[in-house]
């Protein structure tokens, strides 16, 4: 694996390289713009390197889409290196040259003994107001083994729309658009997954699924949507559209019907075709662990004014939601936690205990009980909290030494006991 970044090194920084073979001028300033994002990870870290990177509005999944900048912000540096590198092999770019996408090979550094992990990357980017390229949405996904080096070269979709105008009213093809993929989940719905796909799929799509190589080629994409044949039922929760039309994207929820239900959600790129008509040409998903259920459009909103920092406006999203889904426990944690803020910590308690019984908790549902726990004075319930939280898995002994909420508690023998066998 270290040579395999050392070699992109090379790749980013040699002359020779300075321009790819057939792309437009725009779609190769994105390109570049990709190649200094896994140069700058390299150099420093998953945090740095995100937050330069990311717009103000970019999303990430972890496991539901949340603003990478608006959760970075106030985090320290990486304290090295990410540990993976990147590189664009295809993609296209709107003919207005202001939002495009890329994808391509991805490669997790095995340590402690363990082989490098493979995937595929994709990433969606618009320009700025200041001109330059930012990620407004990125999704990972596993592959069984490398789909194809990370030195080969970059390989484009894009050719001339005849349909693209300049400067659209971008709000109305954005609903267009939203329509178009209300109408795709309505079908997955009340036929299958793959009569939705079937009529809609172009010639040159790509579809990602995780553990799974990509399926390209009319073939073989007929093929696969032939075997989709679940019902699924799905909400779009976003979408975009560049300025000539021509391309844009769409994000959402979806949970399988049926035997064996599953959930996620789905983000795919949608491009006109020659006689105007959407269709998807790059298709991935990003799976929630087994009983999490997605966020829905309501609660979405609530995540944006959580991770603003608007506390009072997040815990009024939250209770309105709980009140009307009673038993989503993650909704029940977020609750709890804007109250931690806001010193409410009888309420936050109560909250967080809530979502603890319906789900069974994670770390982070015990992390954030003990935190309540010790700011409301009932250090015994905290430290009891804070060994669930460590007996959960998370054993990072920095987070748990210096977060403030935690403070009245370092000083205690059990404390210590328990800080003492973490990394």
């Amino acid at each position: 694996m270290k040579a395999l970044i050392g070699s992109l090194a090379v790749l980013l920084l040699s002359p020779a390289l300075a321009a790819d073979a057939g792309l437009s001028p725009a779609q190769q300033e994105m390109v570049d713009a990709e190649r200094a994002f896994v140069k700058l990870a390299e150099a420093r870290g998953f945090r740095d390197s995100f937050y330069t990177y990311f717009a103000d509005d970019g999303i990430a999944f972890n496991p539901h889409p949340f603003r990478v900048r608006a959760a970075l912000a106030n985090q320290p540096p990486s304290p090295g290196p990410m540990g993976a590198v990147w590189a664009p092999v295809y993609g296209d770019i709107a003919e207005a040259g202001d939002f495009g996408w890329n994808t391509g090979p991805l490669v997790f550094e095995g340590r402690n003994g363990q082989p490098d992990r493979h995937g595929m990357f994709f990433s969606v980017w618009k320009r700025q107001a200041d001109g330059k390229f930012k990620v407004v949405l990125d999704v990972g996904s596993d592959t069984p083994s490398a789909v194809v080096p990370l030195d080969a070269p970059v390989q484009s979709s894009h050719r001339p729309a005849a349909n693209s105008r300049a400067n659209v009213d971008v709000a109305a093809e954005i609903s267009a658009l939203t329509a178009i993929e209300r109408a795709f989940l309505a079908t997955a719905q009340s036929e299958s997954l793959g009569r939705a796909y079937g009529s809609r799929l172009a010639d040159d799509a790509r579809v990602h699924r995780p553990g799974a190589m990509p399926v390209v080629g009319r073939v073989a994409l007929n093929e696969w949507a032939n075997t989709q044949s679940a019902k699924y039922r799905g909400e779009p929760l976003g979408a975009d559209v560049s300025r000539s039309g021509d391309l844009g994207y769409t994000y959402g929820n979806y949970a399988k019907e049926g035997d064996s239900p599953e959930a996620g959600y789905f983000a795919r790129v949608w491009k006109r075709d020659p006689k105007g008509d959407w269709r998807i040409v790059m298709d991935t998903i990003s799976p929630l662990p087994a009983g999490v259920k997605p966020l829905t459009a309501q609660l979405q909103r609530a995540e944006e004014l959580y991770f603003a920092g608007s506390w009072a406006e997040a815990e009024a999203a939250y209770q309105k939601h709980v009140d009307s889904n009673p038993a989503n426990a993650f909704a029940w944690n977020r609750l709890g936690s804007s109250q931690i803020v806001l010193k409410k910590y009888p309420e936050a308690i109560r909250n967080l205990e809530r979502s603890i019984e319906l789900s069974g908790g994670i770390p982070a549902d015990f992390y954030n009980l003990a935190c309540a726990y010790a700011l409301s004075g009932a250090p015994d319930k905290a430290l009891d909290n804070i060994e669930l939280a460590i007996s959960k898995g998370l054993k990072n002994r920095n987070q748990y030494e210096s977060d403030p909420d935690l403070a009245s508690l370092r000083g205690l023998p059990r404390f210590k006991a328990l800080m003492q066998p973490l990394s």
